[in-house]
């Protein structure tokens, strides 16, 4: 067979192999499961982040994207920051998180909470976790090794990861626009990867068994996920802080267990169940709590406003209010103000409604008066002036409808 025939093959089979996998990657950007306020909006968010922005990242499972509130270390630090976590996440899969930001991003801390640290490396690879952590990651060598680390062999469940049409197939059935339209939507996470809840634990949180006797021992596996996070940190100039967030059945003796570690590393800890049973920090057990693992915006907002004085006062990192130019967290910080109910939402007349925000730029009033006769007038007032004043006919249709009505529209 002439080399030119072999080539040719060669290049036929390599241009339908690239064929197939593209097929693949697009139907599963479709098919995939979307798990949205979780890790999905999470990763999909950070990489829609402007490259080399973020001064602070927060990495771990579910326990730091739903205790550090990037938006509080802002208002009260001006500190930039984003929870760029997955729920359940296991040691080996924040190191993968942790190479995924440094790939676009140059942040001069990293906080890693450390939930998973203690726990067993087999026990704590669930699937549930693993799809949560892997499905919104870009395809990379980094990836591929992180899911063989993970499966343990090259076999139909690491391709399910590779490629999750074949996990998710069964979906079609399941399938909305949301799942056709997501993948051209705009990414931007306004909460900055945290999780917003204001929901309170039906049960009483109880936090007073930190003091129980016990032994832990982080294993083999886990110690050396964190020595590569510390290798990675310090490769990149950055300071890597760990921290543990408030929960149930989390002891004095993993405290120390962990603090052992990171003393070892030349690292700083900072432990709230520690804070807490030491009265150093004050959090409501009734009102402070979603679940028995998990903060909500109360209790975020005041274990995070004590972790971001302790990032000021120990590391160096930039005031962020106040630039010549708003940035994303001056962005998201005025979203997340103009969410829920608004005092012009009360206004009973276009006019009160205008009163109400003639000195805010940040809203459109939109006033339509609908006469007796079908004629509409509608003015459009913008930038605290009137930008567009039209007159025209209802038509026979009656589109306009009838009466009189007025409103205001969030820009």
């Amino acid at each position: 067979m002439a080399i030119r025939t072999i080539i040719s093959r060669m290049v036929s089979i390599a241009a339908f192999a690239l064929m197939i996998g593209l097929v693949l990657a697009v139907t599963g950007q479709i098919i995939r499961a979307k798990f949205m306020g979780d890790s999905t909006t999470i990763v999909d968010g950070f990489y829609a982040e402007k490259k080399n922005d973020i001064d602070l990242i927060v990495i771990g499972s579910s326990n730091s994207f739903c205790t550090v509130d990037p938006l509080v270390l802002y208002e009260e630090y001006g500190i930039a920051a984003y929870d760029f976590g997955s729920s359940s996440q296991p040691m080996n899969l924040s190191v993968l998180y942790l190479k995924e930001a440094l790939k676009t991003q140059k942040p001069k801390v990293v906080a890693l909470e450390v939930n998973m640290m203690t726990s067993d490396s087999e026990s704590s690879r669930s699937e549930a976790g693993l799809r949560w952590g892997f499905t919104n990651i870009p395809l990379s060598v980094d990836k591929l090794k992180c899911i063989y680390q993970s499966v343990g062999e090259v076999n139909a469940e690491y391709f399910t990861y590779v490629f999750p049409i074949f996990r998710y197939h069964s979906r079609w059935k399941e399938l909305s626009k949301t799942d056709y339209t997501y993948f051209y939507q705009d990414k931007t996470n306004y909460t900055k990867g945290y999780l917003e809840t204001q929901a309170v634990s039906e049960e009483r949180i109880n936090l007073t068994e930190y003091d129980f006797e016990g032994t832990a021992q982080i294993g083999e596996e886990n110690a050396f996920c964190l020595g590569e996070i510390v290798q990675l940190c310090r490769q990149n100039d950055a300071e890597l802080l760990l921290f543990k967030s408030p929960r149930e059945n989390w002891h004095r003796y993993e405290t120390e267990a962990v603090r052992a570690l990171a003393d070892a590393q030349g690292l700083k800890f900072v432990d709230f169940n520690e804070l807490y049973s030491d009265g150093r920090i004050a959090l409501d057990m009734a009102a402070d709590f979603r679940d028995t693992q998990h903060l909500n915006d109360a209790g975020a907002r005041k274990v995070t406003s004590y972790l971001g004085s302790y990032i000021r006062e120990n590391y160096e990192l930039p005031d962020r209010r106040g630039e010549a130019e708003p940035n994303a967290w001056d962005e998201a910080c005025a979203y997340r103000q103009r969410k829920g109910w608004q005092e012009y939402m009360a206004a009973r007349t276009a006019r009160e409604c205008i009163e109400m925000l003639q000195d805010d730029e940040d809203y459109v009033l939109i006033v339509t008066d609908t006469q007796n006769d079908g004629g509409v007038r509608q003015w459009v007032y913008q930038d605290c002036r009137v930008a567009l004043d039209l007159t025209w006919q209802e038509d026979a249709s009656g589109t306009c409808g009838s009466g009189r009505a007025s409103w205001c529209s969030q820009r």
